[in-house]
């Protein structure tokens, strides 16, 4: 206890040594803090994925926007258990579920299963259910949507959601308006000598005209342990500095991305120092 009368004594400030592990030890606790709960919440490590290519943009001269999957941008991967876990755009168009910008949600799935590969992270468009007679479809999701809605048809008048064996045409689709179709017929005729068809999900990017199935390497719809999880959230820009540390940008990154990502990590380098300073002279 200082005497009346005396100097009260000063603080002893840490030496910058001290002070530089101090300031370390914080971030990396709340660096470590933040994985636990996206780890929480996702129930998958790694709980972010990275974005290499345009296909899920909405855009068409390269210009990325908050709360659309872009090039460089990082989403989190949120663990599926069933079939009902996963919301389709034909279930989202039913029910108003949305994500990043249009109907139903978006898939981070192996192409045929494959754990060499590099996951592709689209939106499925619908799910087809293989019929026990082995020769047609049904889709679910379908069966509910009015018809003066005029939303999908079938190259075959016969067909319908629950039988379905032609070209399904899905009407105003994206940010384009476009029609995206699907040769269930196609699909059909590839496994015709199975005994059963397979079921899954049909996929698509936002930017792409095409399903992910009427290439010729994945004209399986995508079968539910396919799927790595559905996507969720949003860090937008980031994902860049992965990209050019590994060169694997699988289209040119946009500009406002590389902008706005210089921008922020000048952001957070300046500000503890300005608040360093602050603190310092007050």
């Amino acid at each position: 206890m200082a005497s009346e009368g005396s100097v009260p004594a000063r603080k002893k400030k840490l030496s910058p040594g001290l002070q530089f592990l101090r300031d370390a030890g914080i971030a990396l606790a709340l660096v470590l803090s933040i994985l636990v709960v996206m780890y929480a919440y996702t129930g998958l490590w790694p709980p972010l994925v990275v974005v290499e290519s345009d296909s899920m943009m909405h855009s068409n001269d390269n210009t990325s926007y908050i709360g659309v999957i872009d090039t460089g941008d990082l989403v989190l991967v949120k663990d599926v258990d069933s079939v009902t876990d996963i919301q389709t755009y034909m279930d989202g168009y039913t029910s108003g579920h949305k994500t990043y910008g249009d109907y139903g949600d978006v898939v981070i799935y192996r192409v045929n299963g494959q754990l060499t590969s590099t996951p592709i992270i689209h939106r499925a468009m619908i799910y087809l259910q293989g019929n026990a007679d082995g020769v047609s479809y049904s889709a679910p999701s379908l069966r509910d949507i009015p018809d003066e809605d005029n939303k999908w048809s079938t190259s075959n008048p016969s067909d319908t959601w629950d039988h379905l064996t032609s070209t399904l045409t899905i009407r105003n689709v994206g940010y384009r308006d476009t029609s995206t179709s699907i040769d269930v017929g196609r699909i059909i005729t590839a496994f015709r000598q199975y005994s059963t068809l397979p079921s899954g999900y049909i996929t698509k990017g936002d930017h792409n005209l095409n399903v992910d199935q009427s290439l010729a390497s994945r004209y399986s719809p995508v079968k539910l342990d396919w799927v790595v999880g559905i996507a969720r959230g949003e860090m937008p820009w980031f994902g860049l500095l992965k990209l050019w540390a590994t060169d694997s940008l699988g289209s040119p990154a946009p500009e406002n991305s590389v902008r706005n990502l210089w921008i922020s990590m000048a952001f957070i380098v300046a500000a503890p120092i300005v608040v360093d300073v602050v603190l310092t002279f007050r």
